[in-house]
């Protein structure tokens, strides 16, 4: 009840402007005032967090940015949310990319169960995650949950890439972000420790960028951890970077935005000599949202059509995607996701 009675505390500052309908893409694909930011806050302060619009929000927090009174929406969210048995057992297998690997296995197999169903859509083959330290390390390679068995090549020259000038060890792992968002708070905490442990002090260089915003805002639940975005490291230390002659367009995955981490994708990418198409509004949610994807397919894939036009009307197949839950969609939509490391 505790965490409750927090999200209602800080719900008061809402005043039901309606400032952030617009930018809700659930309410744009609904048109329900259930899905939106003002209708699950409303729900929020009644109690009823059986509501369907606190279920159903993808977390990607555009109300925060569009929200004149400074509603901490995530947080109350977070606080809010009662997660699933489903939800439990998706977040145990994001925490151990190794159990991840194999529960897609089985997916890919025909498990019947709904989201087993979707991730056999939705996923490549999985490969098995890749294991590497040197002697000694300086910094930590982050690779996250889903990169290491759907993105492996991906990880592989990001390794290759900072080992050049680095001894670097490599973390496969969750950072926390999917049960902090699904109401799994405690746990969350847990995840954070454990890898902020696994650090041993040492520099983080993660690879998702929602999972290094997640990670930057650590020290909010007492564990301190030296985290910088893949691109951020890159442009921070000014690493030489190869020229392509090559033009794409960028996303600009959501909780990167917030922290202010897109600027380093596009920095890097002119210092390749990349041309740019931008979208009219790159920071469209691509209706991923971590496990979103999989748990609410419907709304998802109404969220990735509207996504998808945008990507479409730039007139590129391939999409710098600094986040892995991002590239899944946009594979789905059928577009070619890299991440910046893709390119070195």
């Amino acid at each position: 009840m505790a965490d409750l009675k927090l999200a209602q505390q800080l719900s008061l500052k809402c005043v039901h402007c309606g400032f952030c309908l617009e930018v809700c893409p659930t309410y744009r694909a609904t048109r329900s005032e259930v899905h939106s930011p003002r209708g699950r806050i409303a729900a929020v302060v009644s109690g009823a967090l059986t509501s369907s619009g606190i279920e159903t929000c993808v977390y990607c927090r555009k109300c925060e940015e569009a929200c004149p009174s400074g509603v901490e929406f995530g947080e109350i969210m977070s606080a809010a949310r009662r997660p699933s048995l489903e939800q439990i057992m998706v977040h145990r297998i994001l925490e151990d990319p190794l159990r991840l690997y194999n529960a897609a296995r089985l997916a890919k197999m025909g498990l019947p169960l709904q989201v087993a169903r979707r991730v056999a859509q939705i996923t490549p083959e999985p490969t098995l995650p890749p294991e590497y330290s040197d002697p000694d390390p300086e910094l930590i390679l982050f690779a996250g949950c889903i990169a290491p068995v759907f993105f492996t090549s991906t990880v592989l020259r990001a390794l290759g890439f900072l080992r050049q000038r680095y001894r670097v060890r490599l973390i496969n792992a969750c950072c926390g972000l999917a049960h902090y968002a699904e109401g799994e708070r405690e746990r969350a905490l847990t995840v954070a420790q454990r890898l902020g442990d696994a650090a041993q002090g040492k520099p983080i260089v993660s690879l998702p960028s929602n999972c290094s915003s997640h990670m930057k805002a650590f020290r909010q639940l007492g564990v301190e951890v030296e985290v910088y975005d893949f691109p951020e490291f890159v442009e921070l230390m000014r690493l030489p970077l190869p020229k392509k002659q090559l033009g794409l367009t960028v996303h600009e995955p959501c909780h990167a935005r917030l922290a202010g981490l897109n600027r380093y994708v596009h920095s890097a990418l002119e210092r390749m000599g990349v041309q740019v198409v931008e979208m009219a509004d790159p920071t469209l949610e691509c209706g991923a949202g971590g496990g979103y994807i999989f748990e609410q397919p419907e709304l998802s894939d109404e969220i990735m059509e509207a996504k998808k036009k945008e990507v479409a009307a730039t007139g590129c197949d391939t999409v710098v995607s600094t986040n892995f839950a991002c590239s899944l969609a946009l594979m789905r939509m059928g577009f070619t996701p890299i991440h910046l490391a893709d390119l070195l």
